[in-house]
């Protein structure tokens, strides 16, 4: 009987490669789930995609158009016309888009002197008439670089673009507001005062300098109270 013999060497390999195995088994075993539970993560995040709209003006319009009103109408004096009651005439005013907050800024400034303010013309002792030639926004842009550049694909409908290389540009948005305030005596019309040629403006800048953007602005956008951060998972 033919005994085979096993050398030694060859029996610690054998000891050694399963020791291996053993241990890459194992760390695979607890490596797999923290995979899944990252597979989970990217799965449920990509479900939870906010819905987005836009509103007919954007948001800095809307700032640039507000602070324009309000720089304008805030710097008016009333103040001979305190603890008189006033009626406004709004017929100049009708076909302005921002009518309703230049009246409310309006009537807010004339509270602050202690006027009364009255709907009806045989309460009121002064009638307060605003009018407004110009109220609205404009833009410019200034580059430096490589701007966008079409570039069709040839024998086909396709085309693609080479996006705009800034090293320097400024784009601005400004808005301009040109108002005027006419003052009457509410019983015979007779005129009172005129406030003309008040000139308000309000800008907002965006600047990329060596591919790097910020922006700056001439309005008061910080928040009125603090606020804090609210973290939702899953929403």
């Amino acid at each position: 009987m033919v005994r085979e013999v096993i050398p030694e060497f060859t029996v610690e390999a054998v000891r050694i490669t399963h020791a291996k195995h053993s241990g890459e088994y194992c760390s695979m075993k607890r490596l797999f789930p923290a995979v899944i539970g990252f597979g989970a993560i990217l799965l449920l995040g990509g479900c939870t995609t906010p819905w987005v709209t836009n509103t007919p003006r954007s948001a800095i319009e809307q700032y640039l158009v507000a602070s324009t009103i309000e720089h304008a109408i805030g710097n008016l004096d009333f103040s001979k016309y305190s603890g008189k009651k006033a009626i406004f005439d709004y017929d100049y005013f009708a076909p302005q888009v921002d009518k309703q907050y230049v009246q409310g800024i309006l009537e807010m400034q004339v509270s602050k002197f202690d006027i009364i303010i009255t709907r009806r013309n045989e309460e009121a002792d002064i009638i307060i008439q605003p009018l407004c030639g110009v109220l609205g926004t404009d833009y410019s842009k200034f580059l430096i670089g490589t701007p966008e550049v079409p570039i069709p694909v040839p024998d086909t409908s396709v085309s693609f673009a080479i996006p705009e290389i800034p090293i320097f540009s400024k784009y601005t948005r400004i808005a301009y507001g040109r108002f005027a305030f006419n003052i009457f005596e509410a019983k015979t019309r007779k005129p009172l005062e005129a406030f003309s040629g008040v000139n308000s403006s309000a800008s907002y800048n965006n600047w990329i300098v060596l591919l790097i953007p910020f922006s700056t602005h001439t309005m008061d956008m910080e928040n009125s109270h603090d606020l804090n951060t609210q973290v939702d998972f899953f929403e």
